[in-house]
């Protein structure tokens, strides 16, 4: 009996064939909307394509993937509760800002980031006078928050640190002091020995050692206002400058690039991103997906947020 034996023309045949009949993977989508009346501040990378985004308003939490751009409300909206920062640890657990909202004092939430199940509600302080619990970064050893306070208000210029065991144990929380007011922003170096934290009313960007508080201001070449979010890529760090604002009249949204010095005491501003087509406006945190940053992004620099989105911003190859 004849055996057909494929020649080489035959295979490439047959696997271009295969080629044109696999479906085409789906984009990722120059924006990523949220439902009505969204009010958006905190998103995050997951697993994969996987992103979550809170809500303000109520504490609600969405998950979707960035590749396809749906959602769906992973942790429902309480009541008087508020969600600003979220992150994932190395656990799969999400881990959320309580802003001011919580039934007294200053709360961190932890979820199971695949069911949206609350682990753990953590009152940070009960003290009085104390700001919002804003942003958050989690490394193998700790989570850290920022506490976004204001001048007139010392006593809590402080992060808050939740050490991990080695297993994942949550300790109790610490207070860390630090040398300025308006903490907004924070990221971490991969060992988790610096951290990276942006005062969003002193426009200033500082160095925290984690392990003994000890902090230096970066020195930009050029300012960078009104930082929110940060993305810190070895020493690349991408912020998220808040605008417009009135204080800075004439300039608008978008993600600074700044490369840090390798003692973190200077910094050099190397690029802008932003979207031609659709600029940012009153943009907020941001996270990393391969070399696609997406931006919580507000259309009205003032007043009631009345729509929010996430846009697609490319990252350069060599940011």
């Amino acid at each position: 009996m004849a055996r057909f034996v494929p020649t080489t023309a035959a295979l490439t045949v047959l696997a271009a064939a295969l080629v044109l009949a696999a479906p085409a993977a789906a984009p990722f989508p120059a924006r990523i909307d949220f439902p009505d009346g969204w009010r958006a501040e905190g998103v995050a990378a997951g697993n994969g394509n996987t992103f979550y985004a809170a809500n303000t308003a109520d504490g609600t939490i969405l998950k979707g993937d960035v590749r396809t751009g749906e959602s769906s409300v992973l942790v429902p909206g309480v009541t008087g509760r508020s969600t600003l920062g979220v992150t994932v640890d190395g656990f799969n657990r999400l881990w959320a800002a309580g802003g001011t909202g919580g039934g007294g004092g200053r709360h961190a939430y932890v979820y199971d980031a695949d069911t949206g199940a609350l682990i753990q509600d953590i009152t940070l302080t009960l003290a009085a006078g104390f700001g919002t619990i804003n942003d958050v970064v989690a490394r193998r050893d700790a989570v850290w928050f920022t506490n976004t306070n204001n001048a007139a208000n010392p006593q809590a210029n402080v992060l808050f640190k939740l050490p991990l065991g080695t297993h994942g144990e949550i300790g109790a929380p610490e207070m860390v002091p630090i040398p300025f007011f308006g903490a907004n922003g924070i990221d971490a170096t991969a060992n988790g020995k610096t951290l990276i934290v942006v005062s969003i009313g002193q426009s200033k960007y500082y160095a925290v050692d984690a392990e003994t508080g000890a902090t230096n201001e970066i020195v930009l070449d050029q300012p960078a206002p009104r930082g929110d979010g940060l993305i810190l890529q070895g020493h690349t760090l991408y912020a998220v400058l808040n605008l417009p604002n009135a204080a800075f009249p004439g300039l608008t949204a978008e993600i600074a690039v700044i490369r840090l010095s390798p003692d973190y005491t200077t910094g050099t501003v190397v690029g802008h991103l932003n979207d031609p087509n659709e600029p940012l406006v009153n943009s907020a945190t941001a996270d990393l997906w391969g070399n696609k940053i997406y931006v919580v992004t507000r259309n009205t620099p003032f007043g009631p947020v009345t729509f929010n989105h996430l846009a697609r911003i490319e990252k350069h190859g060599n940011d």
